[in-house]
């Protein structure tokens, strides 16, 4: 008993120490922040008009332009900041423009030039690009400085913001993108029934076309495979899965449509989140996928047991004795992709839930715009 009040003292004591640990964060915190509001107020109070000078916001010193190239960078102004911009090679450039980006017009442009010094004021608070077109390789130097307008101005926390805003139709400053798109092949899963047979070979083959949408680039399959003759939630939703793990993969630099092995495709990612459907341990199947449909007459009429020199099939994606299993397969040229079920069970049928989502690009226009947030 005492034991046990001890316990609850050591936990009541602890749990005081923390609530006094988070108060004393939160006092701290902010106690900081008007230690720095002080500060900057203190600062304010010192620094006049004469004071503010030029400083740099890009600086790029002996860098190396590939030839056939168009170099950007990206900077920003207040209002009544002063801009001052320098900038040399070794070769001239076809041309060298300063543009306003929330309207696109443009400040100056130089032509077939190597040398440039100009500085111009910011009316309105606004993003700024440098474009420089170099028609040869070429070394220069790139220095953008900017000169608060005011105390506030140099005091201020404003930085530049890069959004990538999607346009209903392509503009002058646009660009395309391309997203992935689904369309399901079938309204339901297709159901096979793979007969028993009493041979003693213990075989029965069936098959069916897949016929892809003109635009598929790939498509992803589950199968089920199960002794039961009975449909389960999970038949026909492949769909829904797709549409829902594609919205959390995150596609910022991986590239869409590369599905070798090794690669990290957005389509493979996706494979990799699905869930195989339920597996029947008792019941497997020799499932092959065919490009071609002679293919398919050979696959039928073969009795033996050599298929890699009876016919051709997609080593890749094709397995002997499978449970259920969830696959992505590129489109074969035909439009067409086969697939042949070979029993592997002499006592029994062997019940099968074919689903198919072909995945596609979706191209969509995009500009790339700038603001400051303060």
């Amino acid at each position: 008993m005492i034991s046990t009040k001890k316990n609850i003292i050591s936990v009541i004591a602890v749990l005081l120490l923390i609530s006094c640990s988070k108060k004393n964060d939160k006092n701290s915190t902010t106690k900081t922040n008007e230690k720095e509001e002080k500060e900057n107020v203190e600062v304010a109070k010192k620094i006049t008009l004469e004071d503010l000078k030029f400083e740099n916001v890009i600086s790029n010193q002996g860098e190396l332009a590939a030839a056939d190239s168009f170099i950007v960078k990206d900077f920003f102004g207040l209002s009544k900041d002063t801009i001052q911009i320098k900038f040399n090679s070794d070769n001239k450039v076809k041309f060298f423009s300063i543009v306003e980006q929330r309207s696109g017009r443009i400040v100056k442009t130089f032509k077939k030039t190597s040398d440039v010094e100009f500085t111009y004021d910011v009316y309105f608070d606004n993003p700024f690009s440098v474009k420089i077109y170099f028609p040869k390789e070429s070394y220069y130097n790139l220095e953008v400085s900017r000169k608060s307008g005011s105390v506030d101005n140099y005091l201020s926390k404003a930085k530049l913001i890069r959004d990538s805003v999607v346009v209903s139709k392509k503009t002058n400053k646009s660009k395309i993108g391309t997203t992935m798109a689904f369309e399901k092949i079938f309204n339901q899963p297709k159901k096979f029934i793979v007969s028993s047979t009493f041979s003693m070979s213990g075989e029965s083959k069936v098959y069916a076309p897949i016929e892809i949408p003109k635009n598929t680039k790939e498509f992803i399959y589950t199968l089920r495979i199960s002794g039961e003759d009975e449909t389960q939630r999970e038949d026909g939703r492949l769909f829904n899965d797709v549409n829902r793990i594609s919205k959390k993969v995150k596609v910022l630099g991986i590239p869409l449509w590369e599905s070798e092995e090794k690669s990290s495709s957005l389509s493979r990612e996706i494979l990799n989140s699905l869930f195989p459907p339920k597996k029947d341990e008792d019941y497997t199947l020799n499932v092959f996928f065919f490009d071609k449909q002679k293919e398919i007459k050979k696959f039928l009429q073969y009795p033996g047991k050599q298929y890699a020199s009876a016919f051709k099939y997609d080593i890749n994606n094709s397995a002997l004795s499978t449970q259920s299993r969830v696959g992505l397969i590129k489109k074969p040229y035909s439009g067409f992709s086969y697939i042949g079920l070979q029993s592997t069970s002499s006592f029994s049928n062997t019940y099968v839930w074919l689903d198919v989502v072909a995945l596609y690009e979706k191209t969509f226009h995009y500009e790339i715009r700038y603001r400051i947030q303060k």
